[in-house]
């Protein structure tokens, strides 16, 4: 949001069917704060309103992310790589470094929210992804908590605030703050949040409030509503019918909005072709037992131009590429947990046409001897490297030595852990043992040079039969 629009018109008292009217509550410096189904991204009518900045229509990307994170509130231009959010997002105003949004709650069904946000932007040339694009600019919808850490009232039932350092146009890297918590106990708490969440990226993609009750640029809450969408229709500017105010961007004649207009005007309409993209998974195979961090490689193309390819565990997105290289697509995973799960790959494409394929999967821990590249994949949390290569180790008891055959405890870097050694004694001191230099990757220094002989064998890890 552009310092021209930093202010707010100073009477709205605004409340869900069935509960009762309150008093506008204002900040100390007479910032209002809106009540439920509150938005809190300002404006501020400007006569003969024109957009500030001309932008280029094309796609863009939003991404929603449920897990939270610190978020530095600053005096400064908003940018989703780095967190940092301009100062119009705060409740009072202020700065607020090192804010924290916690998780969404798990009592709201984020695979319904996911899909209905998708729906409300179908139309639109615009990426939803749960998972963070690794580079480029991007849209961030943060979902969860309930304001206060970057300064609103506990008690004002702010819904939600843009971080849109142009109103008037996209904020290319914007930030939207989309307050969970404040949603519960209303009457359809997951199509509520939606539309929140909807409304608040509308406003990081040049959308102001509309009065239309059923457009989600409104207030109206979606029980009174029914249905919430990007109306492709003139509407007053404003938050509710009966509260019309003068817009404050480009507008239609007579001086009115349109919101599906103003996203075809800045994004585009998604192509309508509806052939699917092709999709082969060269890896992992079906069955495979994998650790917990692994890569899929798949291979996609499309009649006209992939969108991404996404990875999901038991239906949640664990991983995403967007861009590719050639046909190829890398899709990182981290942090599987152990056991039997069921992996499925999308392609989806630009006009949204998706193509699947799953797999069951085993995801195991290895033991201590396998060869390893980061401590997650090992069950005892740590992958240590010798002049052999990085293997799987653990932390030992040296008065009660419980190593497996051909490593035993020694003490190393303050601590003590199960080693190679050629006999399988256990020798604090240094006897029968490989000559060894020990780098503990989760340290990444080296911590001890081992003496000695100074030939020592890493068991590779034994294939294991795949659970079915």
């Amino acid at each position: 949001m552009s310092k021209l629009t930093a202010v707010v018109a100073t009477s709205l008292t605004l409340t869900l069917a069935g509960t009762a009217a309150a008093a506008p509550r204002t900040t100390a410096d007479g910032i209002l704060i809106r009540d439920e189904q509150s938005c809190g991204t300002r404006q501020e009518p400007h006569p003969g309103a024109v957009e500030i900045t001309p932008f280029i229509s094309g796609p863009r990307t939003v991404y929603l992310n449920r897990n939270g994170g610190m978020y530095n509130v600053i005096n400064g231009a908003t940018s989703s790589a780095t967190n940092s959010a301009s100062t119009v997002a705060a409740g009072d105003g202020r700065t607020h470094a090192n804010a924290v949004i916690p998780a969404l709650e798990s009592t709201f069904d984020w695979p319904k929210i996911v899909a209905c946000v998708k729906d409300q932007y179908k139309p639109y040339n615009v990426t939803i992804t749960e998972v963070e694009p690794v580079g480029g600019m991007y849209i961030e919808a943060v979902i969860g908590g309930t304001g206060s850490s970057t300064g609103w009232s506990a008690s004002s039932g702010i819904l939600g605030v843009a971080s849109a350092d142009n109103f008037c146009g996209v904020t290319e890297r914007g930030i939207a703050f989309v307050f969970a918590t404040n949603h519960r106990g209303i009457q359809r708490a997951d199509d509520e949040l939606c539309a929140t969440i909807a409304h608040e990226v509308g406003h990081l993609l040049a959308l102001e409030h509309e009065v239309a009750p059923k457009d989600t640029m409104s207030y109206t809450p979606i029980a009174s509503s029914v249905t919430k969408a990007f109306l492709d229709q003139n509407a007053q500017c404003g938050t509710m019918p009966n509260q019309p105010q003068q817009c404050s961007c480009q507008t239609t004649a007579a001086g009115m909005t349109n919101s599906g207009s103003r996203l075809r005007q800045f994004l585009g309409l998604r192509s309508t072709e509806t052939v699917p993209p092709t999709l082969e998974v060269k890896s992992p195979g079906e069955g495979t037992e994998l650790p917990p961090v692994f890569t899929i490689s798949a291979k996609a193309t499309d009649n006209e131009l992939v969108a991404d390819v996404t990875a999901y565990l038991d239906g949640v997105a664990v991983g995403s590429d967007t861009t590719g290289e050639a046909d190829m697509y890398s899709l990182s995973v981290t942090g599987a947990a152990e056991g039997a799960h069921t992996l499925e790959v999308k392609a989806t494409d630009a006009a949204g046409n998706v193509t699947a394929r799953s797999m069951p999967i085993t995801i195991a821990l290895s033991a201590t001897g396998d060869t390893c590249a980061v401590n997650a994949e090992c069950h005892g949390n740590l992958c240590a490297t010798a002049t052999g290569g990085n293997f799987c180790t653990e932390t030992c008891d040296m008065a009660n030595d419980a190593c497996p055959d051909g490593f035993a405890c020694d003490a190393v870097g303050g601590q003590t852990i199960c080693v190679p050694h050629d006999d399988g004694t256990c020798s604090a001191s240094g006897g029968n043992h490989s000559g060894w230099l020990i780098l503990m990757l989760s340290v990444g220094a080296v911590l001890v040079r081992g003496r000695g002989k100074s030939s020592r064998a890493i068991r590779s890890r034994a294939p294991r039969a795949p659970h079915r």
